[in-house]
């Protein structure tokens, strides 16, 4: 048998090994007398992959379906985040398959997991920074413009929001052009998820992402708004991004001051 030959078949039986061992630890994961050891086993195998190994652990984790008990799912989205912070622009050319194992998760009704999801997205937007920030940005918002799923919606949203807070360069000028799409869709009736959209836009905005008066003279009325909602929670993440947007563009919302003051002298006891 060649050298090659040999190689070949040693990394076959090395794949092989790992796939069988990271299974039956997620197996081990829907037992909760078996749930820290292999939660713990699994942290061990990501932190100590080889870069050919990527691939085999991240095909091991997308294989999971809605059909596995929670602590696996959610197991599944945190590994993602402990690969990033592990092993950083090593997994840059695998960051579309992440994101798309997160994504599938995002149409869960589960708010733990959808946590997770949120997390996972932070630190591989903090770790994985060779892609530029539309590998994050267009999947997500792709997501986030055209499905109609609400818990999608939501999920999507804060994953957007959390991933343009974590990021070293989020591309302030892109999420410019952005905001106007976000605007008309915040408004629209189909759009359910108001409360997490408006998280989006506050991030936007605490990045320098409506460092515009264009944007400004649209952006701070339908803010304002916002501010008499019968939704509470849409109410406080509008209140939320007026002030992420006077921290950062405290210059540009000076003639703005007396009507968010009133409206939110208004809401005082909200």
């Amino acid at each position: 048998m060649s050298l090659s030959n040999t190689t070949t078949t040693t990394t076959s039986s090395a794949t092989s090994d790992l796939r069988q061992r990271v299974i039956l630890c997620l197996n081990k994961l829907s037992d909760r007398d078996t749930l820290s050891v292999a939660t713990t086993e699994l942290e061990s195998i990501a932190r100590n992959l080889s870069h050919d190994s990527f691939s085999p652990f991240l095909n091991c984790l997308s294989s999971t379906d809605s059909s596995e008990k929670s602590p696996v799912r959610k197991q599944c989205v945190r590994l993602l985040g402990l690969l990033s912070a592990a092993h950083g622009d090593a997994l840059s050319p695998h960051l579309s398959k992440m994101l798309s194992a997160l994504l599938r998760r995002l149409r869960e009704s589960n708010s733990a997991v959808r946590s997770a999801c949120i997390d996972a997205v932070s630190s591989m937007a903090s770790q994985i920074t060779k892609p530029p920030f539309s590998s994050f940005l267009k999947p997500l918002v792709d997501s986030i413009l055209h499905e109609q799923d609400y818990n999608l919606q939501i999920g999507s949203s804060l994953c957007l929001a959390a991933a343009i807070e974590a990021s070293p360069d989020p591309e302030p000028e892109q999420l410019t052009k952005l905001l106007p799409k976000l605007l008309k869709l915040v408004k629209s009736d189909c759009f359910k998820a108001k409360p997490a959209l408006l998280s989006v836009i506050g991030s936007i905005a605490s990045v320098g992402g409506a460092s515009n008066r264009n944007v400004l003279s649209s952006l701070v009325p339908s803010l304002v708004e916002f501010l008499s909602s019968e939704d509470w929670a849409a109410r406080k993440a509008a209140a939320e991004a007026l002030a992420s947007l006077a921290v950062a563009e405290r210059s540009l919302v000076t003639e703005f001051r007396s009507s968010c003051l009133a409206s939110l002298e208004s809401r005082r006891f909200d």
